[in-house]
């Protein structure tokens, strides 16, 4: 059942439903007024009203007239794209991703440095490099550029074994100043998540999950890793780490594992025979499977996402692999969910990255029915 967030006529509520409108108005890539009330559940004059101020603002712009059915064709609402910019970082063990976006989320540029593992220093080189390289311009103005965001997984030092880590190596990122290391460095506003919560968000407002509103990402890198919506919000946790997946528990082989182990991209990127990479297949595929059904027993999702690293006919391959175990191995009274394939890739966590800036100004959160004019 579709469970779409609505807003509230209160006066006192503006800020909430002028975030309601432009997050509804980026999920549907441009809706008319009409469309607007019936997806916040806004009285037919408010939505008129925010529409109009926020078009005055320069937010949004009027994209076409839609006809069809009776009466004035329907104008077309989007996000202006030259409104703001943002960065988005991802910090990754073996690579980091920068990726420039416009207000719209649309990508203005990509790149991707491999490499060692990093350090804090070196990481910060690295974006101040991108954002002398591509800031020039209107995104310069620090009326324009909201900020940047960095996407890193929580325990980036953790898995020493599995990476062949030095502790020295593995160290300098669990001091608990690393955020601070990296803001001091930047002169922008800086953001921050990990790498799956950044990822679920990408999808979430410019991937396979913009029609959704509770679904669970997997994501294959390095460490299969993901992210949670529920009720249309990327779920965090306590601390920050819903839907952290490598550490879920399975069954392989009889004995209690993790999924880091089975559904890792290092693990595939050291078989080095078709049999050897047919086995890690099989292995990742009856993995996953045990994983969603944990995971859909408890919460009866829509759908489970599945993106990362792999070649999109691999990935492709996988996901009807996943689908096979569940139909033959799922419980009699288990509701499976569409599996579905994202087109994000490698990307997805800088994209998510580049909009924790735009997603913490612009979109709706109950906490701001209580700020302050």
């Amino acid at each position: 059942m579709h469970m779409a967030r609505k807003g509230t006529n209160a006066s006192g509520m503006r800020r909430y439903n002028e975030r309601l409108i432009l997050s509804a108005i980026r999920r549907m890539n441009g809706a008319s007024k009409a469309e607007l009330a019936r997806e916040t559940g806004l009285s037919p004059q408010a939505v008129v009203r925010i529409i109009d101020e926020l078009d005055s603002e320069g937010l949004l712009f009027q994209a076409e007239k839609r006809t069809g059915g009776m009466g004035q064709p329907a104008t077309v609402y989007r996000i202006n794209g030259a409104r703001g910019y943002t960065v988005g970082v991802e910090i990754g063990r073996g690579a980091m991703t920068f990726v420039l976006l416009d207000f719209d989320g649309q990508q203005q540029a990509v790149r991707c440095e491999t490499g060692d593992f990093p350090t804090i220093d070196r990481a910060v080189q690295r974006i101040d490099g991108f954002l002398r390289e591509h800031l020039s311009g209107p995104s310069k103005d620090a009326r324009t550029f909201l900020g940047i965001g960095i996407a890193m997984p929580w325990f980036l030092g953790e898995w020493r074994d599995e990476l062949g880590l030095s502790e020295h190596q593995a160290e300098e990122w669990r001091r608990a100043d690393v955020a601070d290391r990296l803001r001091a460095g930047l002169e922008w506003p800086t953001f921050f998540d990990n790498d799956g919560n950044a990822a679920t968000l990408a999808h979430l407002l410019c991937g396979a999950g913009v029609d959704l509103q509770n679904y669970l990402l997997i994501n294959l890198g390095t460490f299969v890793g993901g992210g949670l919506v529920l009720g249309g919000q990327v779920v965090q946790g306590r601390h920050g780490n819903a839907g952290a997946l490598a550490s879920m528990p399975v069954i392989a082989d009889g004995r209690r594992d993790a999924l880091i182990h089975h559904a890792s991209l290092y693990g595939r990127d050291r078989a080095t025979t078709p049999e050897s990479l047919a086995a890690w297949r099989s292995r990742c595929a009856e993995a996953l499977a045990f994983a969603i059904v944990g995971a859909n027993s408890l919460l009866d999702l829509e759908a489970v996402l599945f993106d990362g690293s792999l070649e999109s006919d691999e990935l492709a391959d996988l996901v009807k692999a996943v689908g096979v175990q569940l139909q033959d191995n799922a419980p009699p009274d288990f509701f499976t969910p569409d599996l579905r394939t994202g087109s994000l890739g490698k990307n997805a966590a800088a994209i998510g990255a580049g909009l924790l800036p735009l997603h913490a100004q612009y979109s709706p959160d109950l906490s701001s029915l209580f700020k302050r004019e």
